[in-house]
């Protein structure tokens, strides 16, 4: 499910009549209604190429403006063997835009007094227990919405024979171990959106699906969403289209992940949520809800460099041409097989919905979605986002050694271990077989070549920690690794060294294999499984007691831990909620 989110990934006006007499309005200039014509002409246009040329199989999108939905229509197939086209009723998996649903459903608790945003969440759910590893501030249904619960991003689970209730989810959290403090780091959590969904259920006394469909669905008339397939949804579905093979697919994952990923909706009916959202939340949410929603909750964090977070909302600021900026709120997803983004500009009353069929769709869903609004903006009030590339405009200079020198050292980063050292007047930096010359620029700004595009970097000191930030054209800056100093490898884990995976006659899971190896004299793990794409993760293990360990580094799938078992049965290794049996083989050390 994400990227998060966003990582960031990639309308008719209504008439406010000032009086209803006639006579009284003489003396008014008539009010000017939109035409968005030309630029649904221009989105048809180019959205069809674009599909032809990165081979997406469908679209489908909503434009808002106000409370009406002003365009509403299907690109391309929903099921490209039957020919069946693509309208605005098709059905797509929605992936974590499923959690906007989440947080609306929590807020509505609140605004009924059954659960607070920052009362710890025991108080909420009974009986709910994880371990941790450090003193801690309590886990609130606010932490949990805004990724900042240190909560694990995904536990195993996911191929079981059938669907998990979210109460037996939550249960199977004792024993793992939290990645970080509350409020420690942004930290994406799928698992923390299964927890928020439990206290639903807790709060309201209705199981999730059940609640949803009351307050937020029916109200709405948003006959053709829901959490599972359901009889109606079911002839409506669109054939995904994704790189895992259907017979790896996890059957039941999403129905027992849903308030993270769980949820089927069309852009017919996301059109109908977008118009409630920007009418002030009527018939489901209080006006203030909504602002609670979209206000800055991690303002001034140091380690959420580049992340600016409402309540599971995401913000954004857009340069205006001319100067000043405009704001926009949203929420992008993703599952094995389709993409989805709700982008609005509340300020202006402005909403998309964009929606496909197709894994690899996530840049054009996501790049759709703010052109349309863009576009939908300039046509409303005339105001024009500005193109902004997003990349430093900098010429090459040369630091002092010591300049340089002070980012020396071995960084955890999005990539796998990477270990940054100062050569003349440049930097290095070697991952596995990757080697990036880091080519100092101004402002502190450092450029490499990956294949035949550019890389831009940067670093920044965050108290004790050093940061690796990376600067994209579409996403902005980001936070891409810390510099970490794990412990040596212990002697106690020399004889675990060696390979892992599920054990025979078990459920297969998304992490299925992983190797414990000797790295420079550093504990190094590497896993793969159908949840990766086949492509192995490496990361450096921090000893911390005789049998647990954790994943160095500060951000997404870092902090986890990682635990050693020796029972009658054989040596075990737990990681992500799976537990993996030793495989017999020899093991060696080799070098960073």
């Amino acid at each position: 499910m994400k990227t998060h989110p966003l990582v960031p990934r990639r309308c008719l006006l209504m008439l406010l009549l000032a009086c209803t007499v006639t006579s009284a309005c003489d003396d008014d200039p008539p009010a000017r209604t939109p035409d968005y014509a030309e630029l649904k002409k221009h989105v048809e246009r180019e959205l069809l190429l674009s599909m032809k040329q990165d081979e997406v199989r469908g679209v489908s999108l909503a434009l808002v403006e106000g409370d009406e939905v002003v365009w509403s229509q299907g690109f391309g197939l929903a099921d490209a063997e039957a020919g069946l086209p693509a309208t605005a009723q098709t059905v797509y998996g929605l992936g974590s835009v499923a959690k906007v649903f989440t947080a609306s459903a929590v807020m509505r608790l609140v605004e009924e007094k059954r659960a607070t945003l920052d009362q710890p969440i025991e108080e909420v759910i009974p009986g709910f227990s994880m371990e941790a590893r450090f003193p801690s501030a309590p886990i609130t249904l606010r932490t949990l919405l805004m990724h900042h619960a240190g909560i694990p991003e995904q536990v195993g689970g996911a191929y079981s024979p059938r669907a998990h209730t979210l109460e037996e989810r939550v249960a199977s959290l004792r024993g793992v171990h939290r990645v970080w403090p509350v409020g420690s780091i942004h930290a994406y959590s799928n698992t923390g959106f299964v927890i928020a969904g439990r206290a639903v259920e807790t709060a309201s006394g209705s199981d999730f699906d059940t609640f949803l469909r009351q307050h937020v669905f029916a109200p709405l008339r948003m006959e053709h969403s829901a959490f599972r397939v359901t009889p109606d949804i079911g002839p409506r579905l669109a054939k995904g289209y994704g790189a895992m093979p259907l017979e790896l697919m996890p059957p039941h994952w999403l129905r027992s992940e849903g308030p993270a990923g769980g949820m089927y909706s069309s852009a017919e009916d996301l059109g109908r949520f977008v118009r409630m959202l920007l009418n002030e939340g009527e018939q489901v949410l209080r006006p203030e809800s909504l602002q609670e929603l979209w206000r800055e909750q991690n303002a001034g964090h140091p380690l959420d460099v580049g992340t600016r977070s409402g309540i599971t909302w995401y913000l954004h600021d857009l340069p205006l041409e001319g100067g000043g900026t405009v704001r926009m709120v949203e929420h992008d997803g993703s599952d094995f097989q389709f993409n989805a983004i709700i982008a609005l500009i509340p300020e202006h009353r402005l909403g998309v919905v964009v929606l496909s069929n197709t894994s690899s769709a996530g840049s054009l869903v996501n790049s759709l979605a703010r052109d349309v609004l863009a576009r939908a903006l300039k046509v409303k009030t005339g105001k024009a986002v500005a193109a902004v590339s997003g990349l430093p405009t900098v010429q090459p200079e040369a630091p002092s050694p010591e300049v340089l020198g002070q980012w020396e050292g071995l960084y955890a980063t999005d990539v796998g271990p990477m270990v940054i050292q100062a050569q003349g007047d440049t930097l290095k930096g070697l991952a596995g077989d990757t080697v990036l010359d880091l080519v100092p620029h101004q402002r502190g700004f450092f450029r490499a070549m990956l294949g035949d595009s550019p890389l831009w970097l940067s670093f920044q000191k965050s108290g004790s920690e050093a940061l690796l930030l990376g600067h994209s054209a579409r996403q902005g800056v980001g936070l891409l690794g810390t510099r970490i100093d794990p412990a040596p490898m212990p002697e106690s884990w020399r004889a675990r060294l060696g390979p892992y995976a599920v054990a025979p006659g078990a459920a297969r899971e998304l992490l299925d294999q992983a190797v414990l190896s000797e790295v420079g004299g550093l504990l190094v793990l590497t896993y793969t499984g159908p949840l990766y794409g086949g492509a192995p993760v490496t990361v450096v293990l921090d000893p911390m007691t005789g049998d647990l360990a954790a994943v160095a580094g500060r951000g997404r799938h870092r902090g986890d831990v990682v635990r050693f078992e020796q029972t009658s049965e054989g040596a075990w290794l737990h990681l992500k909620g799976v537990r993996l049996a030793r495989v017999p083989t020899a093991s060696a050390g080799h070098d960073l």
